[in-house]
């Protein structure tokens, strides 16, 4: 079919594709794209490449040109039936606010007193610094030429819409989540102080407590005070004196003892713990990173009042039907806030068990689960902002928004040619790095395990590639710049 046309199934059978949940096969198309050749975090090649892949599937298609195709009524269809709709905006009281703001930008959260969230977190975007892989609690700077140490092992999340649609999981692993009960399972198990709002709470207390993001090293000599209260290096196991420290600081400080009282009237400052400040960096964030009001470009749309281009409607309908990206993409996050294994080139020095493993990998969902069959899977990110929230996957691995489409069009062949560049580095610091060439043993260990939904690729043509880009380009609402 020439290229100016699109394949895309009738309004009815762009309907019944909804029941393709993710496991019905995989997270884009294949045959007649190219399939990705070198890519890193930093200097990644999507356009040379070798096209191997067949289109495996059947589908049923109309010749009609596009214009014989009502876009906008198909497309509206499928937003409605993928349950894409705006939950109401949070309601955050304005104290609260003011505190959670600052406290967000303020170092007296990190031991040494030098990094704050939004040295990561940067607050004029998406809530990401723009790298591979973060730097931690030695590092200077700020978004996007954050330099120094220690290197993190994974890519900083995005921050767009944690408090909303329902989210269940946060952290790449979901080692922080909502329990049946209300309640959270985290890594500090029953040690989790009482009376936090939400999930973006329960997951805010545990950059203060990590060695390499804002706590620091056991080490007396450094004059690091706060990092030497605990000596186990898993402070999860004991992180009540690191917490209750940072309440003394900020109650001695002048500016935040008259934030907190404004935040919590009638309570007493010595009952003030640290479940109120992860309150506060909650209620911050889930009105700064609202994502999902009138101003976003497909809500309007969704909701009659707004437009988008032609090629985004056309690529809208292979979002929803032909590529099959809403099988894992759906719902008000446009994530189904589960786990899965893309085989994604490793780069970074591995997290919990796996960096101790020779080579070094990330076993994502596995370290919080100990289920074999979660080892390399990591949680569907959300699209929104996703223009903006590069570099992407878990360790940051591409560098552009082509590449990782490029990818799910063919996760075992991205994976078997990912090479890894001459001099692997984030922000001036050598880091590992193991392609299917240097590490033919994980590679296929990985590839094994490989996600169902994933194992058969799917066509589209580079014209229906960059329609469906620009459908991705779409999910945006203008105020969260891009930092590159």
């Amino acid at each position: 079919m020439p290229a100016s046309r699109l394949r895309i199934a009738l309004l009815s059978s762009l309907l019944a594709l909804l029941c393709s949940a993710c496991g019905g096969g995989g997270g884009g198309g294949g045959g007649g794209l190219a399939l990705p050749a070198a890519a890193s975090g930093t200097t990644a090649d999507a356009g040379t490449s070798s096209a191997t892949a067949a289109d495996t599937t059947t589908t049923a298609v109309s010749d009609q040109p596009v214009a014989a195709v009502d876009l906008d009524a198909a497309l509206r269809a499928q937003l409605s039936a993928n349950g894409i709709v705006a939950p109401a905006r949070p309601v955050v009281d304005a104290a609260l606010f003011a505190l959670g703001q600052n406290l967000f930008s303020s170092t007296l959260l990190s031991g040494n007193q030098k990094v704050a969230c939004a040295s990561c977190h940067a607050t004029g975007n998406a809530g990401v610094d723009g790298l591979a892989l973060g730097i931690g609690v030695d590092g200077t700077g700020s978004p996007p030429t954050r330099s120094g140490t220690p290197v993190i092992h994974r890519n900083t999340p995005a921050l767009v819409n944690h408090g909303q649609g329902n989210r269940r999981f946060l952290f790449w692993d979901g080692r922080v989540a909502v329990r049946a009960d209300g309640g959270f399972d985290t890594p500090a198990g029953n040690r989790l102080p009482a009376g936090l709002r939400d999930v973006t709470a329960a997951q805010a207390l545990f950059p203060l407590i990590s060695r390499t993001e804002m706590l620091g090293a056991y080490d007396p000599a450094d004059g690091n005070a706060l990092a030497d209260l605990v000596s186990d290096d898993a402070v999860e196991h004991n992180p009540q004196p690191v917490w209750d420290a940072l309440m003394q600081r900020l109650r001695a400080n002048a500016g935040f003892a008259a934030q907190l009282a404004a935040a919590y009237p009638g309570m007493a400052p010595a009952d003030m713990g640290i479940a109120q400040a992860a309150n506060a960096l909650s209620a911050f964030q889930a009105q700064r990173w609202y994502e999902l009001g009138s101003s976003n470009r497909l809500i309007a749309y969704a909701a009659g009042t707004g437009d988008l281009p032609e090629a985004a409607k056309r690529g809208g309908l292979l979002f929803f039907g032909q590529a099959r990206c809403a099988g894992c993409h759906t719902g008000p996050l446009l994530s189904d806030q589960q786990f899965h294994n893309l085989a994604v080139p490793q780069q970074g020095p591995g997290f919990g068990s796996g960096a101790a493993q020779t080579p070094p990998r990330d076993l994502g969902r596995y370290e919080t689960t100990g289920l074999d069959a979660d080892r390399y899977a990591f949680l569907t990110p959300s699209l929104w902002e996703v223009k903006n929230t590069f570099p992407y996957m878990h360790d940051g691995v591409y560098a552009t928004l082509e590449q990782v489409v490029r990818h799910h069009l063919d996760a075992a062949g991205a994976a078997n040619a990912f090479r890894c560049p001459a001099t692997p580095s984030v922000a001036g610091n050598a880091v590992p790095c193991q392609d299917s060439q240097n590490a033919p043993a994980l590679y296929a260990d990985m590839l094994a395990r490989l996600a169902p939904e994933m194992r058969t690729p799917v066509v589209l043509t580079d014209t229906e590639l960059a329609d469906l880009l620009a459908f991705l380009d779409v999910l945006a609402d203008g105020n969260n710049t891009a930092v590159r």
